[in-house]
């Protein structure tokens, strides 16, 4: 558990929690008040991160868990009695309220790593994304400890994708910024552009039709130049997009500051088996929304080549390629 100041905070909250009445920092730190009738209780009115830890490693101010209080106060009552908190960067005592989020009981084991591992071992598949995103296809091999996953669907299984990218892709400091708790307002899609579609990742839209998917290179924290911002996370080799059907990766990314847009070149992750290959995306940043649109897709590199030279004001020398006859 890191070293912490229990002073050592910005934000306080009140909260009720199972008929309890609790001040609480976004520290991680609790202070239970004292009921209105009846004796003033030993740990009451005073600051703690916790009293006692329990046998799982969590800490605990009684029989409450206090990152089930912190997260009430900041996050609000969980969507339904299943959610538990999770702990992102792992540290079961590092109860800051940027480390926490609600998840689904699903959630909350899968993004674990042992259970990944064990997950891996009977299915034969190195990939939780693959697992996740054809989650029907592998309910049949669950071992005895995890039958009760056979009654989550395929849409649950989906959400959690979106989750594990996040944890994959983000870095120590990115990952205390994952919001999962707050998506992308449906309304707000819909009155910024009819042509909008909302995708999987927070701040992130798809401008057309498109699967929902994932985008887990798309920023979600403020910056002073949001598309430079991130077009630096958009590297050679890390996923544009996937969802439950294919992915695509990165092959080169441009950000084009005169016309204010990110241009990506991408290939299938699904290789030879993928129709068209190769594709050429365009970001654009609208009110707040990181807009994402397909430009191409190509059965060849050379139009992909063509295309992404083309869309960044270049000239390109080499002539007709296939695609411009498809």
């Amino acid at each position: 558990m890191m070293v912490k100041n229990i002073d050592d905070f910005t934000q306080e909250k009140t909260c009720v929690y199972k008929g309890e009445t609790y001040s609480v920092r976004d520290n991680g730190a609790v202070m239970r008040h004292s009921r209105d009738v009846g004796r003033k209780r030993k740990c009451d009115d005073c600051w703690t991160f916790g009293t006692s830890v329990d046998d799982k490693g969590f800490l605990s101010f009684g029989v409450a868990k206090v990152q089930q209080i912190v997260a009430t106060a900041f996050l609000g009552s969980p969507p339904l009695l299943q959610y538990v908190v999770f702990h992102k960067n792992y540290d079961k005592q590092d109860n800051r309220i940027s480390n926490l989020a609600w998840v689904t009981k699903f959630e909350f084991k899968i993004l674990q790593p042992n259970v990944q591992a064990q997950l891996r071992i009977i299915s034969g598949e190195n990939k939780i994304e693959k697992i996740l995103s054809d989650f029907e296809q592998y309910k049949a091999l669950l071992p005895k400890n995890l039958l009760w996953m056979r009654f989550v669907s395929q849409e649950e299984a989906d959400e959690c994708l979106q989750k594990y990218i996040d944890l994959k892709f983000s870095t120590p400091q990115e990952r205390e910024k994952l919001d999962w708790n707050s998506p992308v307002s449906q309304e707000k899609v819909k009155t910024l552009n009819s042509d909008f579609h909302e995708s999987l990742t927070p701040k992130a839209v798809v401008r057309g039709n498109m699967i929902p998917s994932y985008f887990p290179c798309c920023l979600q924290e403020e910056a002073e130049n949001p598309l430079l911002a991130y077009y630096e996370k958009l590297q050679p080799g890390n996923v544009y997009y996937m969802n439950s059907h294919y992915k695509t990766l990165i092959l080169e990314a441009a950000f084009y500051e005169e016309k204010q847009q990110i241009i990506v070149k991408c290939e299938s992750g699904d290789g030879e088996n993928a129709i068209k290959p190769w594709s050429v995306g365009i970001i654009t940043y609208e009110n707040g929304l990181y807009v994402h649109s397909l430009y191409k897709t190509c059965f060849e590199k050379d139009s992909a080549d063509k295309y992404f030279t083309i869309l960044q004001g270049k000239e390109w020398t080499g002539g007709d390629v296939f695609d411009d006859f498809c």
